[in-house]
């Protein structure tokens, strides 16, 4: 499966599904229906997913605010993992950034060499890090910055 199978919506999303997914992958400190719906109503929200045919294949959320922006989530079902999802949504996320926006920041478990590697394939580097970012397991998470006129990810051969 290659990541032209995923179409993405930001639109007519379901927000309990999003939150189920979000659990799911990231435990206690997933969001809620309610925190998804919030984030995309707000003024600079960003939320989207993917879709594989009619099944969620993963999301991601954020906002931009003035010349900043930041990713707040992302997550992709297990069995779309490895499959270019998260990658189209990252894709679609910068697409959506507005032009002035110079920075977005992300966090990320130190654990998550995958998520890690996607991050820095779009340009991001590490920053910092937040000690007992998470919860369950406790973690602490990498701070991790792009600047926008950094260099963009090869295609996935998946």
């Amino acid at each position: 499966m290659n990541n032209s199978q995923f179409s993405i919506l930001n639109s007519q999303l379901s927000y309990e599904d999003l939150s189920n997914l979000d659990k799911l992958c990231i435990g206690v400190d997933g969001w809620s229906a309610e925190d998804f719906r919030s984030e995309a109503e707000k003024d600079g929200g960003i939320v989207l997913a993917a879709y594989c045919g009619e099944e969620l294949a993963g999301l991601i959320a954020g906002f931009t605010a003035a010349d900043t922006g930041e990713i707040l989530t992302v997550a992709t079902a297990p069995k779309y993992r490895r499959q270019g999802a998260a990658k189209i949504l990252m894709e679609a996320f910068l697409d959506a950034v507005p032009d002035g926006v110079e920075t977005i920041a992300l966090e990320v478990r130190q654990s998550n060499t995958p998520a890690i590697a996607l991050y820095e394939c779009f340009g991001f580097e590490m920053a910092g890090v937040r000690k007992r970012f998470y919860r369950e397991p406790v973690e602490d998470a990498n701070v991790m910055v792009l600047n926008r006129r950094g260099a963009q990810c090869a295609p996935v051969n998946a």
